[in-house]
């Protein structure tokens, strides 16, 4: 399927740099993530919305393209997992927020270092 990737008119905001993103909000957009795409362009993301706060654990399942994943709890980055591989439908390596968050957000490998992202900066949301 195509997604609403066209119609995305949310952003978000890290150290002044936009970042497009798809909401993720129900468990199955949430399994499915970004899995089979061919390539997020270089200022886009998906956001994975959370009801309520708790420890979140990812995988690289059926990705076709590395991932930096950045755990957010409210309006702040609390952890920062870079450059994670791809990984096949049986996924080896977990990847844990270690506190309750209510936002993930994936962006292509590399995006958190080259934007000096880093735990404590401050998110705008404008969902």
């Amino acid at each position: 399927s195509t997604g609403n990737a066209a119609e995305a008119a949310e952003t978000v905001t890290i150290n002044s740099q936009e970042i497009k993103v798809e909401i993720a909000d129900t468990q199955e957009l949430q399994y499915q993530g970004l899995s089979f795409r061919k390539n997020l362009c270089a200022d886009c993301g998906m956001l994975f919305k959370f009801s309520e706060k708790s420890e979140k654990t990812f995988v690289m399942r059926d990705m076709n393209f590395p991932l930096d994943i950045i755990f957010i709890d409210d309006d702040k980055v609390v952890k920062i997992e870079k450059n994670l591989k791809p990984e096949g439908e049986n996924p080896k390596n977990f990847y844990s927020s270690g506190t309750p968050v209510d936002y993930v957000l994936e962006v292509n490998a590399g995006y958190a270092d080259s934007h000096n992202i880093k735990a404590g900066d401050k998110i705008e949301l404008s969902l």
